[in-house]
């Protein structure tokens, strides 16, 4: 039960930010950002009230230094990592694949490198590295899933919108300021009046920023989606509540894994609709999701790892032998990974090209790399677990994942030429080509990761034998 009650938390917001990242696929660009962002703010000062049974003494608890700090935080953490998705995108564009991918993957990648370098300071090296092993694996399945999610896929990062999709991302580092800086109000001064003052901070910025471009703008959009802009406010709310206790309670690195299943689990909800006979045509690739879901799976798995991992184990030469599937996945990222044909044909025109993609530019390519990179980590580990056998069914699924690019537009192409694609005027296909490299990487990350398994596991039952005869 207590483990139990223990995982609540990850759990909560697990399934909460999944909701109100799919509400910001709906609502983003289509309700004004300040509008939209008010009315989170808002989900999250509710939220807030709600769990404070004595709000008013709650909020006296706090000295004028810590409410300073609490409505920084909330400024950054409660406001300014949504309104930064709401702001930056415009009606469809960016596409809600790479929305998706920049506020799960980006904002998980971001808590996980905060969590390793919170361990680096803290001298622990070993953890450090699974957060950022964690990332790697993290990031690589996101956009394995998004890009599997219709074919072809609207996924093209940093292509077209790069000022926008980075604007994205740096609403992860907001949330993770902001969450740093209301736990550490917490700690002193308490939950529950430090996340009044950050969301009633974040509202009133929100709704400051509605206000200055005439509150009327907005409400016909508002009222249009109410039903979503509800679901959004309270899953934010709720996100806003639980964030600050699983930096508190879990760290970094664990919050990130949180964050970072979103696109699995509004995978499993497509899925869900096609089985119960309410949703239309099939539009996932339902291969290239699973694989790309696998590598997530092993990600959070080396992310919930990091917080206990300790010392540096095997000896150094091991280690360095274990280095050898990322160099050659390392070497796999130069060469050619994907065939590429383009045929469009409208009045007036027409084009057909074909070109070669590198591993670079593959998922499949960055696949192979982070599933080294654990590989790197399972060595130096006494006990490689969980990481290691959600890597092992991640390398199994690996192959599903070789036609399946990191970006579907091509910056050299006209957009007058890509917007056909998909449309009865064009088409665009991908076909692997073969890369010895990176398909020898993953071969031997999985011969050695299975190596390392058993090696612990003989260890194991011997110190067992051993203590046993004492």
């Amino acid at each position: 039960m207590d483990r139990l009650r223990r995982m609540a938390s990850p759990l909560v917001l697990a399934a909460t930010f999944a909701v109100f990242v799919q509400m910001c696929v709906v609502l983003a660009g289509r309700v004004p950002a300040g509008a939209l962002t008010a009315s989170l703010t808002a989900g999250a000062l509710a939220v807030a009230l709600l769990r404070t049974p004595r709000p008013v003494r709650a909020l006296r608890r706090l000295t004028r230094a810590q409410v300073l700090q609490a409505c920084g935080g909330g400024l950054l953490a409660v406001a300014g990592a949504p309104a930064l998705i709401a702001a930056m995108r415009m009606t469809d564009a960016p596409a809600g694949s790479i929305v998706v991918f920049w506020a799960s993957g980006g904002w998980a990648a971001v808590a996980a490198l905060g969590g390793a370098v919170f361990s680096l300071r803290e001298r622990r090296v070993l953890s450090a590295g699974w957060s950022v092993a964690g990332a790697m694996l993290a990031v690589v399945g996101v956009a394995g899933v998004v890009a599997d999610w219709e074919r072809p896929s609207s996924f093209s990062p940093l292509v077209r919108f790069a000022p926008q999709e980075l604007g994205m991302l740096l609403g992860g580092v907001f949330l993770l300021a902001g969450g740093l800086l209301l736990v550490r109000v917490a700690r002193s001064a308490g939950t529950e009046g430090t996340l009044l003052w950050g969301a009633a901070a974040g509202f009133a910025a929100s709704f400051a920023w509605w206000g200055s471009s005439g509150f009327s703008y907005g409400w016909d959009s508002l009222a249009e989606h109410s039903v979503e802009v509800v679901l959004a406010a309270v899953a934010w709310g709720l996100v806003c509540a639980v964030w600050p206790r699983m930096l508190e309670v879990f760290g970094p690195s664990t919050g990130a894994a949180a964050l970072s299943v979103t696109p699995v689990l509004l995978s499993a909800l497509i899925l869900l609709e096609q089985v119960v006979g309410v949703a239309g045509p099939q539009p996932l690739v339902v291969p290239g999701v699973i694989a790309g879901s696998l590598l997530v799976l092993a990600g959070v798995c080396a992310l919930a790892h990091a917080r206990g991992a300790q010392t540096l184990s095997a000896p150094r030469p091991l280690v360095l032998a274990s280095v050898v599937p990322a160099l050659l996945a390392c070497v796999g990222l130069v060469l050619p990974a994907i065939a590429v044909r383009a045929d469009v044909t409208v009045t007036g025109g027409a084009f057909s090209g074909s070109w070669n993609m590198s591993g670079a530019e593959s998922v499949a390519g960055w696949a192979a790399v982070a599933l080294a990179v654990l590989v790197v980590m399972a060595m130096a580990d006494d006990r490689p677990g969980w990481p290691g056998a959600a890597a092992l069914a991640a390398s199994a699924a690996w192959v599903w994942l070789l036609d399946v690019p990191t970006h579907v537009w091509n910056p050299a192409l006209a957009p007058g030429i890509q917007q056909y694609y998909g449309t009865e005027y064009g088409s665009i296909g991908f076909t692997a080509l073969p890369n010895a490299a990176m398909t020898g990487a993953v071969i031997l990350s999985a011969i050695t990761t299975v190596a390392i398994m058993a090696m612990r596991r003989v260890r194991g039952s011997r110190s067992h034998v051993d203590n046993g005869g004492t």
